[in-house]
């Protein structure tokens, strides 16, 4: 199942395994955040946009019994392997991977039936820096198959009345983010600042929006993720099962 040019990695939560590219594509913090962060009820009907290796279903299938998660993928082979991830960690009945373009996805999935979707969307246009030369990793990071806006007004056909959109993004571009969600009908609820470390700028920010929501703004307590160079803050050691002083 595992192949030459792939590694066999430990989430470190309830013995999940990831399948995943020596070289290219890999999953970042940023999902790991998200799969954290987003609000997960029992009983949700959950799609994941962009899942890449499928991480973030695999984290969201822990946290609440009975919920149904669909991971759309559009390219083909990270597509494929986050399949054999689904089916390494016997979560077919839970988990789909879906090959297809989250622009058109609502047709054959359904609109407005969905409880969540989550997104880590591409942070950078092709203007904005320089793309990675592996084609799986410059698609995740930079507007290439799709942009911010497309993700947002995919979320928002999917999602019934009152549903949640959890999304991880880039700090710099929150004002465009927030103009953008509302123009779709995506209420911003919810935001956490994410530090890499307590004395240092926000660089991403986790936010949760609802459709059709009336005006309800909460902003949470930052979140740290490094006490020390290397060494994880009490938050991030208790999703790994560590117990903290």
């Amino acid at each position: 199942m595992i192949r030459p040019d792939e590694t066999l990695d430990d989430l470190i939560i309830q013995n999940l395994q990831l399948i995943q590219k020596k070289k290219g594509f890999r999953c970042t913090l940023d999902s790991i955040l998200l799969g954290h962060f987003a609000t997960v009820k029992k009983g949700d009907r959950i799609i994941d946009l962009g899942t890449g290796t499928g991480v973030i279903p695999l984290i969201l299938s822990t946290r609440a019994d009975n919920v149904k998660i669909i991971g759309v993928e559009i390219q083909e082979e990270i597509a494929e392997m986050a399949n054999r991830s689904i089916k390494l960690n016997n979560l077919e009945k839970d988990i789909q991977i879906v090959e297809g373009d989250i622009k058109e996805i609502h047709k054959e999935l359904g609109g407005s039936s969905f409880n969540l979707v989550t997104a880590n969307p591409p942070y950078w246009s092709l203007k904005d820096g320089k793309s990675s030369p592996a084609a799986s990793r410059a698609l995740s990071r930079h507007e290439i198959a799709c942009c911010f806006e497309d993700v947002v007004a995919s979320a928002s056909k999917l999602l019934n009345n009152q549903g949640r959109f959890s999304l991880v993004y880039c700090v710099e571009r929150i004002i465009d983010a927030f103009e953008i969600l509302r123009h779709y009908h995506l209420e911003p609820r919810r935001i956490r600042f994410v530090h890499p470390f307590y004395n240092k700028p926000a660089r991403h920010i986790l936010v949760e929006a609802r459709k059709n929501a009336p005006s309800e703004f909460e902003v949470l307590s930052p979140l740290i993720i490094y006490k020390s160079q290397g060494e994880y803050t009490k938050e991030i050691l208790t999703w790994y099962g560590k117990e903290v002083d």
